[in-house]
């Protein structure tokens, strides 16, 4: 039994003003279906996807079925949903005056799926002929700016009822920054574990350039669900590498041509390109001894199973074949797949 005045502190009234919820130990619960509703519509009606360089498409007439709630329970902010999203398209593409429409739908919008993981499927009606690039730019582009979408509809939701939820104690405000705990946003995850891969893995510094090391080779193999040419694509140009990197790329892939991705940790110079076949780079992290470069080269080929590239790198310095071929698999393949649905037969 506690001693007289210090008994458990969820039972003393005195240190919240109006002496309810004391430090939110009960659970309180928030009906958010209709906020969301007008959420969804407020984030995706009218939506543009794309620019006049290549093409454009808007979205409109967004749906909503399904339900939303926010509770607190402990102090802690929790949020049930499950929603079907459908919404419908129209859109162009430079120098063709066809006037494009189509259907986007979102079957598991739920708790049970990170944003970047919920399917988002994309219909073209049966009325247009088949276009390669208002397909190609609704299912990349199109399918990445819906699930940042759906990202903030989540960060707002959180935000937006985790506050009213958590009652403050008397003479105390609420620092929504720091009472909820909201979703962590892709571009900073992957900036943030590039960081922390290429702290790990830094075994030496500038001053030790021109030193001799011992390096390895590293060679891999990935399919995609695709064509060769989507792949080809989808490694070459700017909309799509950013796309799938998360990175900030000012130019479409050429001979001669450098990016710097994931918050700048990884190098590459293209030195060699067969349309369809082959890339080669000078490729290096930005951990690795000053001026040191490996030679990455990616063979693609068509197979029966889709697109597969296999990759040879030689010149990894010893102590990161390990963090080299986890990053690859990881910040390369799983990150286009995911991003373009290359993971999936379902096309």
């Amino acid at each position: 039994m506690a001693k007289w005045g210090e008994g458990d502190p969820r039972w003393i009234v005195e240190e919240r003003a109006d002496a309810h919820n004391v430090n939110n130990w009960h659970w309180r619960e928030s009906d958010a279906t209709q906020w969301s509703k007008n959420k969804f519509k407020e984030l995706l009606d009218g939506m543009l996807i794309g620019d006049e360089s290549v093409g454009s498409c808007t979205l409109s007439n967004i749906v909503c079925e399904g339900e939303a709630s926010v509770s607190n329970r402990k102090n802690k902010i929790i949020c049930f949903y499950e929603w079907k999203i459908t919404a419908k398209w129209k859109g162009g593409v430079k120098n063709d005056a066809t006037v494009y429409k189509g259907e986007l739908i979102i079957e598991n919008m739920s708790e049970e799926y990170e944003p970047d993981e919920v399917d988002v499927e994309i219909k073209i009606n049966k009325e247009n002929k088949e276009n390669t690039t208002i397909t190609a730019l609704m299912k990349t582009f199109g399918v990445v700016l819906v699930r940042e979408k759906l990202q903030a509809y989540l960060d707002q939701l959180r935000t937006n009822y985790g506050t009213q939820l958590i009652l403050p104690p008397k003479d105390a405000k609420v620092d929504s920054k720091t009472a909820v705990s909201t979703m962590k946003n892709s571009t900073n995850l992957i900036k943030k574990e590039m960081n922390n891969l290429a702290m790990n893995d830094k075994k030496t510094d500038k001053t030790n350039a021109g030193i001799k090391i011992t390096t390895k080779k590293l060679t891999m193999s990935e399919t995609f669900m695709t064509t060769v040419d989507e792949l080809y694509l989808t490694l070459t140009l700017k909309d799509r590498i950013s796309a799938w990197s998360r990175s900030e790329v000012k130019s479409d892939v050429d001979v001669g041509t450098v990016l710097t991705l994931f918050d700048k940790n990884v190098e590459a110079e293209f030195t060699e390109l067969v349309r369809d076949k082959k890339l080669v780079m000078k490729w290096r992290m930005k951990s690795w001894m000053a001026g040191h470069y490996s030679t990455v080269t990616l063979d693609l080929e068509q197979t029966v199973d889709g697109a597969k590239v296999s990759l040879q790198q030689s010149g990894i310095p010893e102590n990161s074949v390990e963090a080299t071929t986890n990053g690859w698999r990881r910040y390369y393949w799983d990150a286009i797949k995911m991003t373009f649905g290359y993971g999936s037969r379902i096309m």
